[in-house]
């Protein structure tokens, strides 16, 4: 595919084919991304950010160059040419298979503050979108901040995948985890209540940084309503959505109707600003 790089396994498949690899016998990983999915100039944009950011921090994976010294080459994949990416091997597995416990929710919290410290002090304009409904000053976040995308070892953790960074509050950071902590839980609900993983998760995030605990309740709803409209009108979807089955498809509009029917609203009210963990005023 390129020279000196030997693909090992794949290991995730979604909006992206992501492999371990080899370059020139070092542990790596190869990201090919079709056109599609993202233009070049994303991409790019993406990759300077890491670089940036890795500069300041060591939790979040590297960019690497290929051989050739480009950090994009464009490869021929499944009949089309996709734009493939190079990044440092990281040792960890992906924090879902334990991620329901205390520890995990209040540190993974604690993770995203200090990563939303790290990025406000990145003193530097991307090329990257501005989220409809952000606020007058959008600040940077991840975009797709989620326990899949937490690679955890003995000593660490490691965030990977920026490829949706862009330009938003913090709060609907917030909102886009707990979202996508719903929707992963969207058959065996009563974990999220059992567990208090949302009130722990936010507690973690709130002990460094505050954040208005309405506009994250008031964010979760405008994702699901987001995502209602990507389900029901093909030409407002991301690729992965549009090009999906219909099987996952009304996958999606099952949890939306659970949602609207107020099936998670026992765990949603660990948001309240009346919650006296997240705020002692309120006792």
């Amino acid at each position: 595919m390129i020279d000196g790089i030997k693909i090992v396994n794949l290991i995730r498949t979604r909006q992206n084919e992501v492999f371990n690899a080899t370059l020139n016998g070092n542990k790596c990983i190869l990201r090919l991304t079709h056109p599609m999915h993202r233009e070049r100039t994303r991409i790019e944009e993406e990759l300077k950010l890491l670089e940036d950011l890795g500069k300041a921090v060591n939790y979040t994976i590297r960019p690497m160059a290929f051989p050739s010294g480009k950090f994009i080459e464009e490869v021929p994949y499944k009949q089309t040419t996709h734009y493939a990416a190079l990044f440092c091997f990281i040792e960890g597995t992906p924090i879902d298979d334990d991620l329901f416990q205390y520890k995990n929710a209040n540190r993974i919290g604690t993770f995203l503050a200090n990563l939303h410290g790290a990025l406000s002090s990145l003193k530097i304009s991307y090329n990257l979108p501005v989220m409809h409904g952000a606020p007058m000053e959008p600040q940077l976040i991840h975009g797709d901040f989620n326990s899949s995308n937490i690679l955890v070892n003995e000593k660490n953790m490691t965030l990977i995948d920026f490829e949706d960074a862009c330009y938003s509050s913090y709060e609907y950071e917030l909102a886009n985890l707990i979202y996508m902590t719903l929707f992963g839980l969207r058959h065996n609900h009563a974990m999220l209540v059992d567990t208090g993983y949302i009130e722990n998760f936010l507690l973690g995030y709130m002990q460094q940084r505050k954040v208005d605990l309405k506009i994250v309740r008031l964010k979760i709803d405008e994702r699901v309503a987001t995502l209602n409209d990507w389900v029901e009108d093909k030409a407002l979807a991301p690729f992965a959505i549009a090009t999906s089955t219909d099987e996952w498809k009304n996958e999606l509009k099952n949890f939306i109707k659970a949602y609207n029917n107020g099936l998670f609203e026992q765990s949603l009210a660990e948001i309240s600003p009346s919650n006296s963990a997240l705020n002692p005023s309120a006792n």
